[in-house]
């Protein structure tokens, strides 16, 4: 049988879950698009001074990549040299730590607050 405080430690649980949870998806949207090509920063881009369906090609050791940005939407990837494909299936990022990574090409592009 459930005492009145074994209730009252399980809702204090609940609602911390909750918190947790609207915090981690509340997140704000990303300001700045960085592009990694092995672990070295290749493009670092306000997303203000980015006009809407502007592509970027970026060359990895597979091959070049290439990526769009659409205004409400975000970043995605168009085409990949990768076998898989699993960076343009992906679809959009448009939250700041959001990330795609194609980890045969060694591509990463995040999006990130403003510093």
């Amino acid at each position: 049988m459930l005492r009145k405080y074994d209730i009252v430690v399980i809702v204090i649980f609940l609602l911390l879950a909750l918190l947790l949870f609207y915090f981690n998806y509340t997140k704000g949207e990303g300001t700045i698009l960085k592009v990694y090509v092995n672990n070295k920063e290749v493009l670092s881009k306000s997303l203000i001074e980015i006009k809407d369906g502007d592509r970027f090609e970026v060359k990895g050791p597979l091959g070049i990549s290439i990526f769009e940005y659409v205004k409400g939407k975000g970043v995605h990837m168009i085409s990949s040299p990768c076998p898989d494909k699993l960076c343009v299936k992906q679809g959009f990022i448009n939250k700041k730590e959001e990330s795609i990574i194609c980890l045969p090409n060694k591509i990463i592009i995040t999006l990130e607050a403003k510093e």
